[in-house]
């Protein structure tokens, strides 16, 4: 049987994850509604289009939108039973990177199953690259809070093995 882990970590998981799901659909429909105000935002920064991707990053497994969304329901699955086992609501900042990734799988995986691709709105006109939407940057978010993470517990251990070895 399983055993949570944190009770408080998993409750504050959940929640986050599906508020900010919410806030990722409520920025998506402001910038593809034709209606909004800032659909017709046009800078030399960013505009925003109206794109359908039925691939992964960069168009990768382009027309397979259904074997994307199998993997990221694995993932979001799994990501659920990790905090739901090890995450305690003291790992604040791993809960962070957590809650972003969750989120923008869930909302990629929601359009995929719904629309059968994924609707990218995001385009940079300073730089040739790919539109995106906001949860593809949720889940570069989470990959920026666990690059950070990983490089701010090397850096206390070295300087907790330096302090050892010159007291």
């Amino acid at each position: 049987m399983l055993k949570i882990k944190d009770k408080r970590a998993f409750i504050f998981y959940i929640i986050a994850v599906v508020m900010l799901w919410q806030l990722g659909v409520t920025i998506r429909e402001l910038c593809i509604d034709s209606y909004a105000q800032i659909s017709t935002y046009n800078s030399s920064i960013a505009s925003f289009i109206y794109a359908k991707n039925t691939g992964g990053a960069f168009s990768l497994f382009e027309g397979h939108p259904y074997l994307l969304a199998l993997f990221a329901l694995i993932v979001l699955g799994a990501l659920v039973l990790y905090v739901y086992k090890r995450v305690t609501f003291e790992d604040k900042y791993k809960i962070l990177a957590l809650v972003f990734f969750s989120s923008g799988i869930l909302g990629n995986l929601y359009e995929r199953f719904t629309l059968g691709y994924v609707i990218d709105y995001i385009k940079l006109n300073f730089v040739n690259f790919a539109v995106f939407n906001m949860f593809d940057v949720m889940i570069c978010t989470s990959v920026l809070i666990f690059i950070f993470m990983v490089l701010y517990e090397d850096i206390a251990s070295l300087r907790a093995k330096n302090a050892k070895d010159n007291p």
